[in-house]
C-alpha cells in the first residue's frame, strides 16, 4: 500500500512539472498572439504615417527645408512625435526626393516571461516630386502632337493648309512612329533627348530601354531625332521585359514595361512641350512602324483624368 501511495505522489509531482512547462508554453503563445500582434499593428500604423508624411513633404520640394518641416509636422498630427521622426531632403543627393523614417519603442507584456522586454518598430518611406509641375524624367524618345496637318505631306513639302486638333481618347490605337519610307518625320519621328544625334544609335537605344535620365519640363522644345535606325529588337525587348506578351492595353498595370511616358508637343510652336502622355506599346514591325494605344493625357480636363489611372504621372508619388 505504501509503495502505491509513493507512486501516486511521484506521478502527481510529474504532473505538476508538466503543468508548469505547459504554462510557460501557453505564455509563449500568448506573447506571440498579443505582444507580437501589437508590434505588427504599430508597424502598420507607423508605415501609414511615414507614407503620408513623405507625400506631404514632397509637395514642398524642391524647397528641402520646408519639405522636412512639413513631413515632421504631418507625422505629429498623426500621433508620431517629432523626436520619433526623421525627414531627410534632399534624399541621396536628389532635391526632388524626401525620405521619412518613423521609429518608436513598443513595450512587451507577456513576452517578458520569455526574457523579452521591448523592441523598436520602424517604418520608412521615400516620396518624389517629379510630376508635370516640375517636369518628367524617364521619357522614351518619341512624342505625340496636339495637332496635325489637314492635307498631310512629306518632309520638305511647302505647306500652307490648316492645323487640326488631334483627339486622343483612352485606348485609341495610333501610329507612334512611321517606318522607313513612311514620309513625315515630325510627329511620327524620333524625339532627340540628351546627346542623341545622327551618330549616336547607342544613346537612342538606351533612351528606349531605360528612358531619358534628364528632366523634360512644360515649355521645353523637343528636337526631331535621327530617324529609322534598326531598333526593332530593342523595342521588342522593352515590351516583353515585364512579361506582358499579350499586347492588350486593357490588362496593363503600372510597372508594365509596355506603358511608357512621352511628351505631348505643339507642332505649330516649334514642338514645345505642353503636357505628357502615357501610352501602351502594342507592336513594332520590321520597317520600324510602332503602333500604340493611348492611355492618359495630362492636358485632359479634370473630369477626363478622374475617370482613368494617372499611370505614374502624379506630381508627387511614393517610390520606396
Amino acid at each position: 500500500m505504501i509503495s502505491k501511495i509513493k507512486l501516486l505522489k511521484n506521478e502527481s509531482g510529474q504532473a505538476m512539472v508538466l503543468v508548469s512547462l505547459m504554462c510557460v508554453v501557453l505564455f509563449g503563445f500568448t506573447a506571440v498572439a498579443i505582444d507580437w500582434g501589437r508590434v505588427a499593428i504599430e508597424k502598420n500604423q507607423l508605415q501609414n504615417t511615414a507614407d503620408a508624411a513623405a507625400l506631404a513633404g514632397a509637395q514642398d520640394l524642391p524647397s528641402t527645408a520646408t519639405a522636412e518641416n512639413t513631413a515632421i509636422s504631418y507625422a505629429e498630427d498623426n500621433g508620431v512625435q517629432s523626436s520619433e521622426t526623421t525627414a531627410t531632403a534632399p534624399y541621396n543627393g536628389d532635391s526632388k526626393k524626401i525620405e521619412v523614417v518613423c521609429s518608436r519603442p513598443v513595450e512587451y507584456t507577456f513576452a517578458r516571461v520569455l526574457g523579452f522586454n521591448n523592441t523598436t518598430v520602424s517604418a520608412r518611406a521615400v516620396a518624389s516630386n517629379t510630376g508635370t509641375s516640375s517636369g518628367e524624367s524617364g521619357l522614351r524618345p518619341w512624342a505625340v502632337q496636339s495637332k496635325y496637318k489637314e492635307m498631310g505631306g512629306k518632309k520638305g513639302d511647302t505647306w500652307t493648309g490648316n492645323w487640326l486638333d488631334y483627339t486622343y481618347s483612352y485606348g485609341l490605337e495610333f501610329e507612334l512612329k512611321e517606318g522607313g519610307g513612311g514620309g513625315s518625320n515630325g510627329y511620327y519621328g524620333v524625339a532627340a533627348f540628351g546627346d542623341q544625334n545622327a551618330s549616336s544609335a547607342d544613346v537612342y537605344k538606351d533612351n528606349i530601354t531605360n528612358g531619358y535620365d534628364g528632366i523634360v519640363k512644360i515649355g521645353d522644345i523637343i528636337k526631331d531625332g535621327p530617324g529609322n535606325k534598326n531598333v526593332k529588337n530593342v523595342i521588342n525587348d522593352l515590351m516583353t521585359e515585364s512579361g506582358d506578351t499579350e499586347g492588350d492595353y486593357t490588362k496593363a498595370t503600372k510597372g508594365d514595361s509596355r506603358v511608357i511616358i512621352i511628351p505631348k508637343v505643339d507642332p505649330t510652336n516649334s514642338n514645345k512641350v505642353i503636357g505628357f502622355a502615357a501610352i501602351y506599346l502594342k507592336s513594332v514591325d520590321q520597317q520600324g512602324y510602332i503602333t500604340a494605344n493611348f492611355l492618359y493625357d495630362t492636358t485632359w480636363s479634370e473630369s477626363q483624368k478622374e475617370s482613368h489611372d494617372d499611370w505614374g504621372l502624379e506630381p508627387v508619388k511614393l517610390i520606396d
